[in-house]
């Protein structure tokens, strides 16, 4: 039955991708007719990668969500299309949630909850969630698995890591490592989908921010937490960049943001790898209350060591450095063609920001630039190095649209000063 399921998922799957690759071509050739430049091209490219994973559904939509994290692996014209996947999968039904809760737990809704509401606040491609009222007066946020997510994950990761064989046998593919990159993003999809990760990962941020009053995370219920369920306190509040600014003063929110990514990267090296404004709130009283911690990136005291010698090489414009770090820094030690072209382009792409003041640099920027120098080198780059870029760079981003006179940078300067006082920096 399993061999059945997994070969009418691949017809499924390469019916649709010979459809959508058709529609390409069409636009291709037509863009091609009419002259325009190779940039329209790319991104009718992006568009139409972006409809063929909607197509095929939840588990692609995740995995497109999560290529848009991986700027070392993945051209921009593909990442900005990949940012606008939404979770427009619809709910399901309140009988499968209380299907799935049963058999998770033993117990009914009724007899766990004083209240639970049928209708969900939110629904995504791997779970959704309903508010409810505990029989001790909580309240609290229900996340629910999707009925046969798993079954479906499994086959389609099953086909697309067959498809990347097939393509492995191309040369100048399998210098792309297709088999290992869908074996990368298949785990990190995993991970998302087993909540008692991210319920873990929910109680080791909680611990590390113990001693921040500005700073928090929402509070697992242990009992009524499971690999497909996760039930924790419900967030009050609105996203960080919808406050009223007359009440919540920008500039505040911003330095905590920057002040939170820094303990994690620095501090902790553990660190939340799916950020974006939807899972910032602030509370009532100007809590920053950090939600969704399904992905995360460890960086244990190596990497950590081999981030703030990274960093210190930026700060002081030397590329040969930054460019040796790299290739140590990549899985395998995988070294470029041209080692020497490689330096030369990292020395160059540092240049450009030699005259200007940190406040005048975005580290989006520079990391987003640089992961193009590595595509173009073939350097392979440690996915949690790439992930943890991706939490700066989009922190960054929150934090100029809160405070634009802001720099990341500037505001790293007295943390880095507490750590080396406390002698926690790992470089000098």
């Amino acid at each position: 039955m399993a061999v059945f399921g997994l070969m009418a998922r691949g017809v499924v799957i390469s019916t649709l991708v010979l459809v959508h690759s058709l529609w390409w071509l069409a636009g291709w050739l037509g863009l091609l007719a009419m002259l325009r430049p190779k940039e329209v091209r790319q991104r009718w490219f992006g568009r139409r990668l972006a409809g063929l994973f909607r197509a095929l559904g939840a588990t692609f939509i995740k995995v497109g969500q999560i290529m848009s994290t991986r700027p070392d692996l993945i051209p921009v014209h593909i990442i900005e299309a990949l940012e606008h996947l939404q979770d427009d999968v619809g709910g399901f039904s309140i009988n499968q949630v209380a299907a799935i809760f049963e058999g998770e737990f033993g117990v009914t809704l009724d007899a766990a909850f004083d209240s639970f509401s049928p209708v969900p606040i939110a629904s995504a491609s791997v779970a959704q969630v309903h508010e409810a009222i505990l029989q001790d007066g909580r309240r609290v946020a229900v996340k629910v698995q999707r009925p046969g997510l798993e079954r479906l994950v499994h086959f389609d990761l099953a086909v697309t890591r067959l498809f990347a064989r097939v393509m492995a046998l191309i040369p100048s593919i399998r210098l792309l490592a297709p088999v290992e990159s869908v074996d990368q993003f298949g785990a990190a999809l995993h991970m998302q989908m087993d909540f008692e990760v991210e319920a873990d990962s929910n109680r080791r941020f909680r611990a590390n921010f113990d001693h921040d009053p500005e700073v928090d995370f929402p509070e697992i219920v242990d009992e009524l937490s499971s690999k497909r369920v996760l039930t924790m306190s419900f967030i009050e509040g609105a996203k960080v960049l919808s406050v009223d600014r007359s009440v919540h003063d920008p500039t505040r929110l911003a330095k905590i943001g920057f002040r939170t990514l820094l303990q994690m990267v620095f501090e902790d090296g553990f660190v939340h790898a799916d950020l974006h404004p939807g899972n910032v709130f602030v509370t009532d009283d100007g809590t920053v209350v950090i939600l969704d911690l399904g992905l995360t990136a460890e960086l244990d005291e190596t990497h950590r060591k081999v981030f703030s010698q990274f960093f210190a090489s930026w700060a002081g414009r030397d590329g040969k450095t930054m460019a040796r770090l790299m290739v140590e820094f990549s899985p395998g030690k995988t070294r470029p063609k041209d080692y020497d072209e490689f330096e030369a382009d990292v020395v160059a792409f540092l240049e450009r920001f030699v005259d200007k003041k940190l406040g005048e640099v975005a580290v989006s920027e520079v990391v987003f630039d640089m992961m193009r120098i590595l595509r173009h080198h073939r350097v392979r780059v440690n996915p949690n190095f790439t992930m943890t870029n991706i939490a700066i760079a989009v922190t960054e981003g929150i934090g100029r649209q809160l405070d634009d006179s802001l720099d990341l940078l500037g505001e790293a300067m007295p943390f880095f000063a507490r750590l080396h006082a406390e002698n926690k920096l790992m470089v000098q």
